[in-house]
């Protein structure tokens, strides 16, 4: 373990330095130690194999890479395939690095388990061959008194589909890097993005999609709950590089805000280097409406278990792209009113 200060999350094109929004700074733990997942499932159809990495996929989270080593884990796919599903305890400190590679006209479902006590750092690069599709869905309940960050990267050749469900449930500070490279022409990117932030703990987002092949199309979709006293940054950018005519990216999110003393901050960012393109952006941020409060007290619902039905609702939408029908229970069970949103630090 060695503690460090390094910037994650930084934006491609810094927009106001004054606003000190176009990078995170980290200091604490990178864990040296690796972490091995326990593979719950594993088809026929997929192989896996130790110490195996796929280059030169981007990145959106700064200098970590520069910290990363230890062993891999590569899953591959040549055919249609059955979902996998990897559990990775990270207690006591651990790095983890997953590799997923589609082979042309391949389906690759994974599903990814974040568990334990201590900073987890994961790393996930993807490598979607011609006409390929990869489903990653990623349920993180780390300890809530730990610091969590996650990387994920992938390359798209043409015609190719990268789906991505990613729940965040736990850790005191968390940083989440997506970088995706849509350079074959029809590739997409989806990602459907749903986080509680509790009381005086932090989320720092940072999706950034670049659109280089043409008629490629991408779509970010966030949901989250912010209670008291927590912050959250998201930064979302999309990247219409010139030569990608018929280009499309759309984000946006959506915020509920749970308590009182929240720190929100939204960075919708869209370069464009092309005519033929589009690029859509909005955000939508708000309380429980009283008229709401009020019907369901009249049913005997106190206003505390109603905003848990309603942020139940609102993270339930996202847990219904997961893939795989035990880890979809899992997620369920951990949004349930019952659960803490991730385990105990």
């Amino acid at each position: 373990m060695t503690t460090e200060n390094i910037i994650l999350n930084p934006l491609p094109v810094k927009t106001w330095n004054s606003l000190k929004l176009n990078e995170a700074k980290y200091s604490g733990d990178i864990p040296t130690a690796t972490c091995i997942p326990e593979v719950k499932k594993i088809p026929e159809e997929l192989e896996l194999t130790h110490n195996e990495v796929i280059d030169n996929i981007s990145s959106a989270a700064g200098e970590l890479s520069t910290f990363l080593a230890g062993e891999s884990v590569l899953i591959e796919s040549g055919s249609d395939a059955s979902p996998a599903v990897l559990d990775y305890d990270f207690t006591g400190g651990k790095t983890a690095r997953l590799f997923l590679h589609a082979k042309d006209n391949a389906t690759l479902p994974v599903s990814v388990i974040m568990t334990g006590k201590g900073t987890a750092v994961l790393e996930i690069k993807i490598l979607a061959e011609a006409g390929s599709t990869v489903d990653l869905s990623v349920v993180q309940s780390v300890g809530s008194g730990s610091d969590v960050i996650t990387d994920i990267g992938c390359t798209c050749e043409a015609n190719a589909t990268f789906n991505l469900t990613k729940l965040e449930l736990g850790g005191k500070s968390e940083y989440v890097a997506v970088s995706v490279d849509l350079s074959g022409e029809h590739s997409s990117f989806s990602a459907n993005a749903g986080y509680r932030v509790k009381t005086n703990q932090s989320h720092d987002m940072n999706y950034v999609v670049r659109h280089t092949g043409k008629k490629t199309e991408s779509n970010i979709f966030a949901s989250g709950i912010l209670e008291n006293d927590s912050t959250k940054l998201f930064r979302g950018t999309i990247d219409l590089i010139k030569g990608c005519a018929g280009a499309k990216g759309t984000e946006n999110e959506d915020i509920l805000l749970l308590g009182d003393n929240q720190v929100n901050q939204t960075i919708p960012l869209i370069l464009c280097n092309e005519e033929d393109v589009e690029g859509n952006h909005g955000a939508s941020i708000g309380r429980l409406d009283d008229n709401i409060i009020f019907y369901l007290g009249s049913r005997g619902i106190s206003p505390g278990a109603a905003e848990d039905i309603i942020a139940h609702a609102k993270l339930d939408a996202i847990i219904s792209h997961i893939p795989d029908d035990e880890v979809k229970a899992l997620a369920h069970s951990l949004i349930s009113p019952e659960a803490d949103g991730g385990e105990d630090a």
